[in-house]
């Protein structure tokens, strides 16, 4: 018995459990109306719940809010994010990392990742359905981690890898088709309310600014200060684009962990209201950020004179937060019990939060799956395209036309087949797996590192060279000492003498750049650049491939070729081998700009006085449209190829 077929016999037996199924107990209730709308059946709905049911949909929500089971109201998790494939999954098709699909620029493209992954989610959505007898149906359904709208402006910062760039305008393009595509709307037949179902939900990331930075890129740098021109120019067009309807139309929203001129993300009704509700007609799901944007109101921010978790529940609940994402749930919860007891939150307030939440569900058919009209029902779904070979050739596809060739003297590359007799290839990324999925990310059922990707072309031999390891990603050290990996970089070494041509894998990794490991300096950390001199001083023929999201400032004098290949996904060492060995023209553009490590020796030296984090202008400038021109390594939008 095939896949599809035990599994859909598996769903068929749990049927009778949907809600709004016909015989259930609901389906002759109002809320299982379709002829009424989402907004008359949310309501309805909601008025039947009672308060303590009302306020989990409102704190309950880490990682998955509760089974409602007198209204047969299933689960849903919004911990999961979907911008490369489906992080916390298994045997999943996990594709090229958001900075890589940046680096595409190529919309067809990340509209088919987006498909592939919304497709994936709904079999796997299915799938623990079927599993938990009815009561998890949403776990992959709901991704609070959408498309980001964040822009990687500071080469420093650790969360590159999950941005499409620095330039605003190409996020806005390529979020925007990625958010349509993962969610893919569909018209809901009948509805009075033109209502659309989902595929997914997406959650744009975060509303306004990053999670803080680490200390070393500043005092607590979630503190931002921002010009009207600054917010215009560089920060609102995006989230504003993400979320009109005949836009992005993201169905939610994270208020992130930052303090705007004064006031922090999740209370400002200038955010919340002005903009969103009636500047951008977004009736967007607002949810905190995760862990967590309301205890940080009072500490550190100690906003309006808040000095306690508990006011500042009460300010986020006023201000128009409709789900509150986090650890603290439980705490918070009773909190806003006593408050609605009290009178400092209201009921209406309570209702219109648990209305928009049970929306947000009708909209991805929990309450009409059964519906034979129902666009994304199990019958319908190819449950062989699980991580299958379709879905990993388009993962293959998503490595090679995100590949950057930096230089390339003498057309050095394509390697011809036979023009060398031995290649090495060396390095701590060469022959890794998990390192090319990078950040926030599943696990698929197979890889293609960088090292087999080569060895299926040719005779190839690896070292590893080094492990590359520091025990605090930004300390300096980590930079300036080569380690005490000696003999590993001597096994590099003699493989090298021994080969016609090496190509040296270096790069940075989760270790360097990811949430809450942010760097210091724009060169390879110190053990990697005594294995590159080592390597370089042996070698006959060199290709330099830099495996990153941010800028490297690497020394390629000797190389004859420099590659930047951005975590490429399951299939990274496939794709990169398509464009090394000329199956593939290399097509893309850095997405960002590369800076000179005197860049950042100017910067880092006034961190905490006069050039703040947020500000792109100061100092040496940010971005390809303030950096001070000297100050480049590669600029953004560089990209060679082989015609």
């Amino acid at each position: 018995m095939s896949l599809g077929v035990a599994m859909a016999v598996l769903c068929s037996s749990v049927t009778e459990q949907w809600t709004c199924a016909p015989g259930s107990p609901e389906s002759s209730l109002p809320f299982c109306q379709r002829k009424l709308g989402f907004n008359a059946r949310a309501n309805d709905l909601m008025s039947r719940l009672n308060t303590t049911e009302k306020i989990k949909l409102w704190g309950n929500s880490y990682p998955s809010s509760p089974y409602i089971e007198r209204f047969n109201m299933k689960q849903w998790s919004l911990d999961h994010t979907c911008i490369h494939g489906l992080n916390k999954e298994v045997d999943v098709t996990i594709f090229a990392h958001a900075i890589a699909q940046g680096a595409s620029f190529d919309r067809d493209l990340v509209a088919r990742i987006s498909n592939a992954t919304a497709i994936e989610a709904r079999i796997l959505a299915y799938k623990n359905y079927a599993r938990t007898s009815g009561s998890n149906q949403a776990s992959t359904l709901s991704c609070d981690g959408g498309p980001l709208a964040n822009s990687a402006h500071d080469p420093r910062w650790g969360r590159i890898s999950e941005t499409y760039g620095e330039d605003p305008y190409v996020i806005q393009q390529i979020g925007v088709t990625a958010m349509r595509s993962l969610q893919n709307q569909i018209p809901v037949p009948g509805s009075p309310d033109e209502d659309y179902f989902m595929a997914t939900r997406q959650v744009t990331r975060h509303y306004l600014g990053y999670h803080q930075a680490s200390p070393d890129l500043g005092p607590f740098s979630a503190i931002m200060n921002l010009t009207q021109r600054s917010l215009a120019d560089s920060y609102l067009p995006t989230y504003a684009t993400y979320q009109r309807p005949e836009q992005g139309n993201a169905d939610g929203i994270m208020c992130a962990e930052t303090l705007v001129n004064g006031i922090p993300s999740c209370v400002s009704q200038v955010m919340l209201k002005d903009l969103l509700r009636n500047e951008w007609k977004s009736d967007a799901l607002i949810q905190t950020d995760c862990c967590d944007s309301v205890s940080k109101i009072n500490n550190p921010f100690h906003w309006n004179g808040i000095t306690t978790d508990y006011e500042a529940v009460q300010v986020t609940v006023n201000a128009g937060v409709q789900v509150y994402y986090g650890y603290k749930g439980h705490e918070y919860m009773a909190d806003l019990a006593d408050m609605l007891q009290n009178g400092t939150v209201s009921m209406d307030t309570l209702n219109s939060a648990a209305a928009r939440v049970i929306k947000s569900q009708m909209k991805l058919g929990l309450f009409d799956t059964y519906s034979e009209d129902f666009p994304f029902r199990n019958e319908t779904l190819d449950w062989s395209l699980l991580n299958s070979k379709k879905h990993r050739d388009l993962a293959r596809e998503s490595a090679a036309k995100s590949t950057v060739l930096l230089k390339n003297d003498g057309d050095f590359l394509p390697i011809s087949p036979g023009s060398f007799n031995n290649v090495a290839v060396i390095g701590p990324f060469a022959n890794c797996t998990t390192c090319m999925l990078h950040s926030y990310t599943g696990t698929p059922s197979a890889f293609t590192t960088i090292f087999e990707g080569i060895a299926n072309r040719t005779h190839a031999t690896y070292s590893l060279g080094s492990n590359a390891s520091c025990a605090k990603v930004t300390d300096n050290s980590c930079w300036k000492s080569p380690g005490i990996e000696a003999d590993a970089i001597q096994e590099a070494v003699s493989v090298a003498k021994e080969a016609d041509l090496t190509i040296l894998v270096i790069g940075l990794g989760a270790k360097w750049e990811a949430e809450g490991h942010d760097r210091v300096n724009m060169t390879l950390p110190g053990i990697q650049q005594a294995l590159q001199d080592a390597v370089t001083a042996v070698s006959k023929k060199l290709v330099i491939v830099l495996m990153s999201a941010g800028g490297v400032d690497v020394d390629e004098s000797k190389a004859s070729s420099l590659v930047y290949a951005p975590y490429g996904g399951e299939e990274g060492g496939s794709g990169l081998a398509d464009v090394l060995f000329g199956d593939v023209n290399p097509s893309a553009k850095l997405p960002v700009t590369f800076y000179k490590q005197s860049w950042a020796d100017v910067m880092n030296s006034n961190i905490s006085t006069t050039i703040p984090f947020f500000d792109l202008e100061l100092g040496l400038g940010r971005t390809h449209r303030y950096v001070t021109p000297d100050s480049v390594k590669y600029g953004f939008g560089f990209g060679l190829s082989y015609t």
